[in-house]
């Protein structure tokens, strides 16, 4: 059975104005139009609804029966089309977007600031969690996106590369190492990295797996005795500390003058990453994804003059 609720309101204004030409001249159609909509109702319904003279309109005894089912379906699917329609809009103009802590910390303050105001009605949650908890989030639709490293295919998430992210070498500003280059971006070659221990994610980390290979190849082994975090926000805090030097993605970079620490962008080779925006594969996303996505871009251009120095330097 196919009856839609177009069925039911001509049935209804048939009924109510006891009349097809009165009825359809009241739903915009055709005379033979509903005609032919009323015995479409009829066959699906095995009965007839209406007795028709060449002068009146009179329901039959399953037309009467009818009626009051007609009538709560129409009132039903009236009442709740305004309620979906609002929660369709809301929708429309919510985001939730998963990222890892120090993504969350360092970048997402200042999207959320310019959203502000560029997109005032935009209601943005930003959750901060680590990757795999992103990852799942994503693909049980509990978000609508996530942000991060992923370098490898994901089951059942669409991955589109966002902007690729430098290393930097970080130090306390009082460190003995310390690069001073007014107006110019610091820089320092793999092969001249200080051969002390360094503060380090973990081996498990697939950002430190790649830093380690890279130190291997410019022969700086990393010293026994460095000190190993779970997070670059302890890195980052380690490094400030004095503890010792770290190495970080550029995104993670803290900025400002009044930064504890100093940063050189690690060259020959410059080792850049993507960095990844995924989405529920299949799943139709909200409007302001967009907008989101291009204030996120212009965040990470804003944050890479800041660190590197105007294009150019």
């Amino acid at each position: 059975m196919n009856l839609s609720i177009r069925h039911f309101k001509a049935f209804l204004s048939v009924v109510h104005t006891r009349s097809f030409t009165r009825a359809a001249e009241q739903l915009h159609i055709s005379q033979p139009g509903l005609s032919l909509m009323m015995q479409d109702m009829e066959g699906q319904l095995a009965c007839r609804l209406f007795e028709r003279t060449t002068r009146s309109v009179h329901l039959t005894a399953a037309g009467q029966r009818l009626v009051p089912v007609a009538q709560h379906v129409v009132d039903e699917v009236e009442t709740i089309a305004p309620v979906l329609s609002q929660l369709s809009e809301e929708r429309r103009r919510t985001l939730r977007v998963g990222a890892t802590p120090i993504f969350s910390a360092s970048v997402m303050p200042h999207v959320y600031m310019k959203l502000r105001v560029t997109q005032p009605t935009l209601d943005l949650h930003v959750f901060d969690l680590p990757k795999p908890e992103v990852e799942r989030r994503v693909r049980s639709g509990e978000l609508d996106c996530g942000l991060g490293i992923f370098p490898r295919h994901v089951p059942e998430v669409s991955r589109r590369p966002l902007f690729e992210f430098d290393f930097l070498y970080m130090e306390c500003r009082t460190a003995p190492l310390r690069l001073k280059a007014p107006g110019r971006p610091r820089r320092i070659r793999w092969d001249d990295l200080p051969d002390v221990p360094f503060v380090d994610l973990h081996p498990t980390s697939e950002l430190q797996q790649l830093i380690d290979k890279r130190k291997t190849a410019s022969k700086r082994l990393r010293p026994e005795g460095g000190i190993r975090m779970n997070n670059l926000e302890s890195l980052i805090g380690m490094a400030a500390a004095g503890v010792g030097p770290t190495i970080i993605p550029s995104f993670a970079a803290p900025v400002g003058p009044d930064v504890p620490v100093v940063t050189a962008l690690l060259t020959d080779p410059v080792l850049s990453l993507g960095f990844h925006l995924i989405t529920k594969r299949g799943r139709e996303q909200p409007a302001v994804l967009e907008a989101f996505t291009g204030a996120l871009l212009e965040v990470i251009a804003e944050r890479g003059e800041r660190t590197y120095g105007p294009p150019g330097t």
